[in-house]
């Protein structure tokens, strides 16, 4: 192998190790990104890897430029993980579209971690998820 070609895999070993690392930290751009429509007329909490824990209004949908990885049901005590869907929760709170459900935000369909440093501890209570909203959402 020549001085140049273990260069450029040296190279392409670096850049694909530091995308790698980078992806698992950032999310999905429109339209592959997670969306959620909340049509009950109380807010959500949802869960990303860039802003933790938040809530979404009544009545409103993530903007496209959020990537909403989970979206907590208080029905069930559980998170639904979204991947690249759209999930809508319908007017009395029942969540459809969901992939698989999960006991902890950023976990994973297997129930592993996504993140470990970012993973939440305690699905938030009712009264959590009914907070006003940390991160504006648009409306309908």
């Amino acid at each position: 192998m020549t001085r140049t070609t273990r260069i450029i895999y040296t190279l392409l070993f670096l850049s694909i190790s530091c995308l790698s690392t980078y992806a698992s930290a950032m999310y999905w751009p429109w339209p592959l990104n997670g969306k959620v429509v909340n049509q009950s007329r109380l807010p959500v909490a949802v869960w990303d890897g860039e802003h933790g824990i938040y809530t979404l209004p009544a009545h409103s949908f993530s903007p496209k430029v959020l990537d909403i990885d989970h979206l907590y049901s208080s029905q069930n005590n559980r998170w639904c993980k979204i991947g690249l869907l759209k999930v809508q929760i319908d007017s009395k709170g029942n969540i459809n579209q969901c992939e698989c459900w999960v006991d902890n935000a950023g976990d994973a369909c297997n129930s592993s971690p996504v993140v470990t440093e970012i993973k939440s501890s305690q699905a938030p209570k009712v009264a959590q998820a009914a907070q006003p909203a940390s991160i504006p959402a648009s409306s309908n």
